[in-house]
Order: C-alpha cells, then structure tokens, then sequence
C-alpha cells in the first residue's frame, strides 16, 4: 500500500486550504450562546456562502470522492466516514472528517468545539435543500460550541458532511 495521498485529498486540502485559516481563526470559545453561535455562522456564510462557487465546488469534490469510494469509504450503510487529515500545522490545527449519512450517527463531546459545512448527496433539480437537514437545519454551516455533546442526526435525504474539529478534539461514548 502507498504512503502518497491520493490525488483528491491532496485537491481537496489545497482547495481547503483558504477556509481551514479562517475557521481556525474563529474564536469556537465565544460559541456558548445561540446568539453567538449564529454570529459565527454569519460570518462564515458571508466570508464563504454556502451557495457561493467556492463551497459548492467543495461539494462537488466531496460527492465525487464519495462516489470514487476515496471519501466516506468506512463504517456501515447509514454513516460512512473517513478522516481526510489529523489535526496539524498544514491544516491550522484542524482535523478534517468526511461523512455521508442519512438518521442517527454515534453519540459524541466536542471539546474545543465543531464547524461543519453540510450538503445533498444527490443534489439536482428533484433535490431541493429543504429536502435533507442535519441537526434540524438545512444544508449549509452549522457550529457547535465547546462541550457540546450531540447524536448527530440527519433527516430526509442523505447529506454529505465535512467536520472541522480543533486539535481534532472529539470524545465518543459507548451505545447505551
């Protein structure tokens, strides 16, 4: 097996490259209340909307890793997964994951805090955003504060996630 990336990590981190900056500059502590939750997602629509080309090229890169079997190529039907990059200079101290899911994930903390960016994973005219949500809300930036703790969940349509995590700081917990 190759230690070399495969090309579409390796376009898919230069591509990243501009947005992991920023979301590693935002400061996720202040992300306490729902106000300042929101002000962070405002501002991270504004820098980088979601319907803009920039991120949604982002999202056509993800599908067709997803669809190449490079990207979200581990876990069961309903969530699969994969880590693009561990946490380290090259990424801003931001572990990158890629999730394809539709319904319930695995139960987990946060401790420095996520920034997720969520898309359809059959995006088209017969697929309208309203049709897929993750965590109640439609495809798009959605953060969780420090310590937040969530079964993250996914309703209507598949969406096709990808988690920015500082120092890649994530905490699992056993099904009960």
């Amino acid at each position: 097996m190759s230690d070399r990336p495969h090309p579409l990590h390796t376009e898919l981190l230069a591509q990243l490259d501009p947005l992991l900056a920023r979301v590693a500059a935002l400061d996720l502590a202040a992300a306490v209340t729902p106000e300042r939750i929101q002000v962070i997602e405002a501002t991270l629509e504004r820098e980088f909307p979601h319907a803009g080309p920039q991120i949604q090229a982002l999202g056509d890169l993800i599908a067709r890793g997803i669809e190449a079997g490079v990207l979200a190529n581990r876990g069961q039907a309903d969530a699969r997964f994969s880590r693009v990059a561990k946490s380290s200079a090259a990424t801003h101290g931001l572990s990158i994951d890629i999730v394809s899911m539709i319904g319930a994930g695995l139960e987990h903390t946060h401790p420095a805090g996520e920034v997720t960016i969520g898309f359809p994973a059959s995006p088209g005219p017969a697929t309208s955003p309203s049709d897929c949500q993750f965590e109640a809300r439609r495809p798009g930036w959605v953060v969780l504060g420090p310590g937040s703790r969530h079964v993250p969940q996914v309703a209507g349509e598949r969406m096709n996630l990808i988690y920015f995590l500082p120092g890649g700081a994530v905490e699992w917990h056993a099904p009960a």
